[in-house]
């Protein structure tokens, strides 16, 4: 190679310097030819005792159902595979390596076929480890279908596999299924949602396009899953299958609530009320949406669409104390103070037991002797008269308040004050101002 090198060199005359540069990165470019080739070399070698020791693996996997040092020894070996031929597949170089793929589910399969056999047997079997097995080997075939249904040269799509892995899962669908359940009940939420989605999502599948579907209520198992997502706090995962969860009459109501709690602590607004709304239109006399919806437009200052609701919801229970209330206190902030005093007096009538109704009975009265006391047209004389009139209907109602609440002295203070004086009560006046 030097002489080449070197007639080259005499033929275009080179300057010395530049010369030895030339033969100088010539040589590191050799060298790291080298290497790269040696590498490869090495990296198929590897390859290739790795496969040999997975083949092992699974050829040695018989008698897995006892429960013995040399049956693990055998899982463990089987594991060992499991990881080195998927750090393969996860390398751009061999991600579509069939062979490595088959070779992959092969040795899943094979742990999960020695639990099935356990639990056959109804010897000990980690539940967590099976179902996990279970999920990573429906992965695993889903993955290697991908690759095996791409089209060919031709533009022919031809999955060889796809028959077989699917008459080989369907069975086990179920099991995914189950296994979401029982990390449910542990409370383990992101294994449980893993496990619910993969079963929900595997109906549309082309793996199981040609399957059966099954029998079971796959509205409840989306339900499921919709909660596993909500103890995630995550709303997208939630809305994954709410539609159909949501479907579920028994569960509808329960599950619009979730979905409103979940909306409302990731501050979607839009949805929020969108659940609330629903909730309320199927469930008017819930005591979750209604409160909620009212309390919603209350807040934003669109009395408006909070009268709305609440006269749908009248319009559905006229005498229901919690429409009745809401009604109340809506005609309180509008300041619509006389229709506000005759549903305060129905649920006063019918319950007392709520110490803002007297309250709210007193403050208005309070508001309709200070408007006397304002008609500046009539003689004082008449306006202080039809004053006492309303400071008179307000006592009974505002002193009920003050003794059911003591400590809320900001309310009830002042207009027992301006009572006490201007109906001449001395002694209760001074009374209230040693206080």
């Amino acid at each position: 190679m030097f002489s080449i090198f070197n007639s080259f060199f005499f033929k275009h005359q080179f300057p010395i310097r530049q010369m030895r540069k030339i033969v100088f990165l010539s040589f590191i470019f050799l060298c790291l030819t080298m290497t790269a080739a040696n590498d490869d070399a090495k990296n198929a070698k590897q390859l290739k005792t790795d496969i040999t020791a997975a083949k092992t693996a699974i050829k040695n996997a018989t008698d897995m159902e006892k429960n013995d040092n040399n049956a693990q020894r055998k899982l463990n070996a089987l594991e060992k595979s499991e990881q080195t031929i998927g750090n393969y597949l996860s390398q751009e170089e061999y991600k579509e390596r069939k062979d490595l793929h088959l070779l992959l589910i092969d040795l899943i399969r094979k742990q999960y076929e020695a639990g099935n056999e356990k639990m056959y047997l109804k010897q000990k079997v980690d539940t967590a480890w099976y179902v996990k097995t279970g999920r990573r080997m429906f992965l695993a075939i889903k993955t290697f279908d991908s690759i095996d249904a791409k089209p060919n040269d031709k533009g022919v799509a031809e999955p060889s596999y796809r028959k077989r892995h699917s008459e080989y899962l369907a069975p086990y669908r179920v099991n995914i299924m189950k296994g979401g359940l029982y990390f449910m009940r542990h409370r383990e939420w992101a294994e449980a949602w893993q496990c619910l989605d993969m079963y929900l999502d595997s109906r549309i599948w082309p793996l199981f396009q040609d399957t059966a579907p099954d029998t079971i209520d796959t509205k409840r198992v989306a339900y499921m899953a919709m909660r596993a997502a909500c103890e995630l706090q995550d709303l997208d995962k939630a809305r994954k299958y709410s539609k159909e969860a949501l479907s579920n009459t028994t569960l509808n109501e329960r599950g619009l609530t979730m979905l409103s709690n979940l909306s409302l602590a990731k501050k979607d607004s839009t949805l929020y009320i969108e659940y609330i709304t629903k909730g309320f239109e199927k469930y008017p006399k819930s005591e979750y949406f209604f409160p909620r919806l009212i309390d919603y437009y209350t807040n934003k200052g669109d009395y408006e669409s909070s009268e709305k609701y609440v006269d749908q919801a009248l319009e559905k229970d006229s005498t229901n104390h919690l429409f009745m209330l809401a009604k109340h206190s809506l005609l309180m902030s509008t300041e619509k103070y006389d229709d506000a005093l005759r549903y305060a007096y129905r649920l006063i009538q019918d319950n007392d037991t709520l110490p803002i109704l007297n309250y709210n009975v007193g403050f208005i009265y309070y508001q309709k002797a200070q408007q006397a006391l304002k008609q500046t047209g009539k003689p004082y004389r008449t306006r202080m008269k039809e004053a006492q009139k309303y400071y008179k209907f307000l006592l009974p109602y505002m002193e009920k308040y003050r003794k059911s609440a003591p400590d809320d002295r900001a309310r009830w203070h002042g207009i027992l004050y301006d009572a006490y004086l201007n109906l001449n009560m001395g002694k209760e006046f001074n009374a209230l101002e040693k206080e």
